[in-house]
């Protein structure tokens, strides 16, 4: 009995080598990084972002700001907890963008008259036209990409994107 203990206990090289086989098998099929999910995403966002981004350093606004500022735009008074779910940034950024876009007076804050613990921003009339200048630019772009792409296709992409997410949204 003593003898199969120690063989369940001792390592079985030939599964190890079974494993290390497999995982090698994995990794020869991934395909080129270019060619991988995340490569074509990335591309694709810059390629999206792109002929944004004269427009977003004419108001000297970077990218995240820009998010911060559309979601303030979309949601009204909103909080950095929202902003920063929504808006896929991180807490610290948030924080940082929001004290950025205050001293520029493209925000105001106020506090949660149903919890003073809590801080509340919106658009001040600043704010709100830097948002409505850029959106013109904006939707000319996405207009172009509909003209370009087919707006029936950019639509059925976002949805599959949108699927593709809620499908691997904690895979691990």
């Amino acid at each position: 009995m003593a003898r199969r203990t120690s063989l369940k206990s001792a390592p079985d090289e030939g599964s190890d080598a079974k494993a290390e086989a497999r995982t090698s098998n994995v990794i020869r099929k991934l395909p080129p990084f270019e060619q991988s999910i995340a490569a074509i995403l990335l591309s694709t966002k810059e390629s999206v972002i792109a002929p944004m981004r004269p427009k977003l350093r004419e108001f000297k606004i970077t990218e995240p700001q820009w998010r911060v500022m559309r979601v303030i735009n979309d949601r009204g008074l909103t909080d950095a907890t929202g902003l920063a779910e929504v808006g896929l940034l991180h807490a610290p950024s948030v924080t940082r963008i929001l004290k950025e876009l205050e001293e520029r007076g493209l925000i105001i804050r106020e506090t949660d008259a149903n919890d003073r613990r809590r801080n509340l921003v919106a658009l001040s009339p600043k704010g709100r036209e830097v948002v409505k200048t850029i959106s013109r630019q904006v939707l000319h772009v996405m207009r172009e990409y509909g003209d370009r792409f087919g707006a029936q296709r950019l639509s059925d992409l976002l949805d599959e994107l949108r699927a593709l997410s809620a499908a691997i949204k904690g895979v691990k």
